[in-house]
């Protein structure tokens, strides 16, 4: 991957490069920005051209060091990210070795994606937060030999899901700079990390996309037929992982599940969405849920815009019942439901409990909704 191929972003990129070129690097960077902007594909090109043995500020592509980069397995760029809690795992384990045979592959799959697509968002079962042990494990890394004489480079991926433990040690890190090593992290909530981490990264505020670059994408890296990309685009609020998600083959079926969950929320009868709640959070892990209730919002959206203007986007919901939900609830507050679904999704990057997130969120639309 080069620069040309980050989606837009096209000041950061600038950024990045004048760095490159003065041979300025801090000894840590924080990408932030909304989810499926690009803040992982950002960070790994610019990893990719730290190392680059050219010096230049677009990797080459073709030195020894990112020629190892473009499988993601150069020895001297680590990626840490959520991993699922060994059996009997203690402090000082390495973080893989106590994984099964079948976690291990499943890690390994997910990093041949990544290498592949940048934007592809790294999901293991159970694994919900990055451990204390693979904070803890940069440190021997960062003693090893290098085997390009470039620098150590350690990417967290996603770095709102470190538990307090792995914040503390991560936080020492940063207060004692490793020697020869740069510290790449990446969020879409910068608000979750503590404050004396920000305060010893360069923050790097990444940008939302726009819709002509979206579209582009999709047509192009996905083969998203011209009419799906357009309206995809349009809907997508500057992220092109919602974009893809938009477009995704099980799209139908979770805008099936939101409208059931919706109907069960205004209904009187508690039962049944209890029943809804339970099957949820046992059906979809934390990341999953959180893209079920991007699904929602994007229903909410339809609705407040219908209900301001009278007009639709064609998107393939049953245009039949939004139609007839406005008629309904003509007083509807669509825009705190819409805070409602935020908050549950930021709840959900906390290690909130899942089931009491969706009842708080059933309750919270019927009060917005019906009110």
């Amino acid at each position: 991957m080069s620069w040309t191929k980050i989606i837009g972003q096209e000041r950061v990129k600038r950024l990045l490069q004048n760095s490159l070129r003065a041979n300025r690097l801090a000894h840590a960077y924080l990408f932030y920005g909304a989810e499926g902007i690009g803040k992982d594909a950002l960070a790994l090109e610019f990893a990719r051209a730290i190392n680059c043995s050219s010096g230049a500020s677009d990797a080459c592509g073709s030195c020894p060091s990112c020629k190892k980069f473009e499988t993601l397995q150069h020895p001297d760029v680590k990626l840490i990210f959520p991993l699922p809690v060994g059996k009997g795992e203690q402090q000082g384990d390495d973080p893989f070795a106590v994984l099964t045979e079948d976690q291990i592959l499943t890690v390994r799959e997910q990093v041949r994606i990544k290498a592949e697509d940048p934007y592809h968002k790294i999901e293991i079962a159970k694994a919900n937060f990055i451990k204390i042990n693979s904070i803890r494990g940069m440190k021997r890394e960062s003693s090893m030999s290098r085997s390009e004489g470039g620098e150590k480079i350690f990417i967290l991926f996603n770095a709102e899901l470190m538990n307090n433990e792995a914040s503390n040690s991560l936080l020492k890190i940063l207060e004692e700079p490793l020697p020869d090593t740069v510290i790449l992290l990446t969020t879409s909530a910068k608000e979750s990390l503590l404050p004396t981490i920000l305060s010893r990264c360069q923050t790097v505020q990444c940008d939302f996309l726009l819709e002509e670059d979206i579209f582009t994408a999709l047509q192009e890296r996905d083969g998203v037929e011209n009419g799906q990309s357009r309206l995809a685009a349009r809907l997508a609020n500057g992220s092109y992982g919602l974009a893809r998600l938009l477009t995704s083959a099980d799209m139908a079926a979770q805008r099936e599940e939101v409208v059931d969950f919706l109907r069960l929320s205004l209904s009187k009868q508690r039962l049944p969405m209890l029943q809804a709640v339970d099957e949820l959070s046992s059906t979809y892990d934390r990341t999953a849920l959180q893209r079920w209730l991007e699904v929602l919002q994007i229903w909410l959206r339809e609705a407040l815009l219908l209900q301001k203007t009278g007009n639709d986007t064609g998107l393939a919901w049953d245009q039949e019942s939004l139609k007839r939900f406005v008629r309904n609830f003509p007083q509807a507050n669509l825009i705190g439901a819409l805070d409602l679904t935020n908050q549950a999704i930021a709840q959900i990057d906390k290690n909130g409990y899942l089931p009491l997130i969706l009842i708080n969120v059933s309750l919270g639309l019927r009060k917005n909704l019906t009110e």
